[in-house]
C-alpha cells in the first residue's frame, strides 16, 4: 500500500481495473494498492506519491457499542407476581359489581 496525496484544490476520481472508484480529495492522503494505478499516477503533476504504509496495530476502539448478551434476559419479579395471580384457581360463582345498585 502506498499513500497518494492530491495537491490540487479539486476532487479527482480514478477508476480501478476492478471497477472501484477512488476519490482523491484535496490535500488528503489515500492508500492505493493497485500497481497499475500507481504507474499511471506517478508521472502526473496533481499528485504526490508517498512511501508505503504498513498497519502496525488496531489501535483503541472508541465509540463502539458493547457486545450484546447471548442469553435470555431474566424476567422481572413484578411480572412473575402477575402471572402467579392469573394462574391461581378462579373463584366460582358470579362476580359482584363493585358499584352500588342503580336506583
Amino acid at each position: 500500500m502506498v499513500k497518494v496525496t492530491n495537491l490540487t484544490d479539486k476532487l479527482i476520481r480514478r477508476r480501478l481495473p476492478t471497477g472501484i472508484v477512488l476519490q482523491f480529495r484535496p490535500n488528503e492522503p489515500v492508500e492505493v494498492k493497485s500497481e497499475r494505478l500507481l504507474k499511471q499516477i506517478q508521472d502526473q503533476v496533481w499528485c504526490e506519491v508517498g512511501s508505503s504504509s504498513s498497519q502496525v496495530g488496531g489501535g483503541l476502539k472508541t465509540g463502539v457499542k458493547p457486545a450484546k448478551r447471548r442469553g435470555r434476559p431474566p424476567k422481572a419479579k413484578t411480572v412473575q407476581e402477575k402471572v402467579d395471580k392469573k394462574l391461581a384457581k378462579p373463584k366460582k360463582g358470579l362476580k359482584k359489581s363493585k358499584k352500588g345498585k342503580a336506583k
